[in-house]
This record gives C-alpha cells, structure tokens and sequence, in this order.
C-alpha cells in the first residue's frame, strides 16, 4: 500500500509520456508555428512539407509555450540548397526568441553539429563529421534534459551539457539553406538516445 501511494504521489515508474506537438502538415498550412526571417510556405512533394524557400541569414519557425524544458523533438529535415554558403539546416529547442535557442543542425561541410545560439552568436558545443547531401532527407532527434543535450542523426549521437538556456518552444531553423521539413513531433519522453 505505501509503495503504492509512493508512485502515485511522486511519479516514479509510472509512464508520463506526453505529445506536446505534432505536424506533418497534410492539412495543407502551418498553423501553430510562428515564423521569422525567410520565406516559409507549406508545399506539395512526395507529400506535403513545410519549406523554408531563401538563403536567409537565420530562418527560425517555432511551436510550443516559452515554460517548455524537458523535451525531444524529431522532424525529418531535408536541405534543398546549401548554394555554396557556409549554411546549416536543423531542429531547435528551448527556442526563447529568434536569437536565442540550442539546435542540432547539419552543415554543409559534413558536419552535425549541437550549437547554442544567443543574441545571435552561436557557439558549437560538439560536432562530428558526418556526410551531408543536399536532397536528402535525414531525421534529426534533439532532447533536452536539465543541462543536458543530446542530439541523434544518422547513427551520429552528440552530447554536451549547458545550463545557459533553460526553457522555451521547439522549432526548426535553417542559415544561408533552403530546406524542407517534415513528421516534426515534439514529446517529454522518447526511446533512449
């Protein structure tokens, strides 16, 4: 009976997974995010895509309440065009304005990257190489847990731990990069990285 009350009061070893978003945008709009900088448009591929279609200097749409901190989000990104730019594409978290957030991008130096970015200076916290090709899709993984990040792509982990931002909505970002996103969910818990 103690044991019992013990997991209803404090949670432990119970499931609290929670879907925080989701879209894959075959409602055809981007309803729910907010955009700055750059050109973002729902679009018809193979299915439909959120598009993100100039070489902006730093495109951001984000989604989510500003109180969000513990979270992963996972969107399939697939950079369209680098056009020769030192440019990158990715997901973001803890996005408190369109300066500042942490993100797991793809550059076009084949690079993944895990980045802070504040003010609009941002500074690499880990990286490794990784071949990158334009018109390919890849699915980015980034969680965020306390001062920890963790970023997953293409069989490439990253870890680094900063405390400097603690809370904010999720989103998806592209430098100098045209790029299409896609199956975006963002969720308190996932499988482990």
């Amino acid at each position: 009976m103690l044991v019992a009350l013990l997991l209803a009061v404090t949670g432990v070893g119970t499931a609290s997974a929670a879907t925080l978003a989701s879209d894959d945008f075959e409602d055809g709009n981007a309803a729910g995010w907010v955009t700055t900088g750059g050109t973002w448009i729902v679009t018809r591929e193979e299915s439909r895509v959120l598009r993100q279609s100039s070489l902006a200097g730093n495109a951001l749409a984000r989604t989510g309440q500003p109180g969000w901190r513990d979270y992963t989000i996972v969107a399939e990104v697939r950079p369209d065009s680098f056009n020769g730019m030192p440019g990158s594409v990715g997901v973001v978290a803890r996005a408190q304005s369109s300066s500042t957030f942490y993100a797991l991008v793809l550059r076009p130096n084949n690079t993944v990257a895990l980045i802070r970015t504040v003010g609009g200076r941002s500074t690499t916290l880990a990286a490794a190489s990784m071949t990158v090709a334009a018109d390919r899709s890849y699915t980015l993984v980034l969680r965020t847990a306390g001062q920890t990040l963790t970023g997953l792509v293409g069989g490439v982990r990253l870890t680094a731990s900063d405390g400097f931002i603690l809370s904010g909505p999720a989103g998806l970002v592209t430098t100098w990069t045209i790029a299409s996103f896609d199956d975006v969910s963002v969720d308190t818990d996932a499988p482990a990285l």
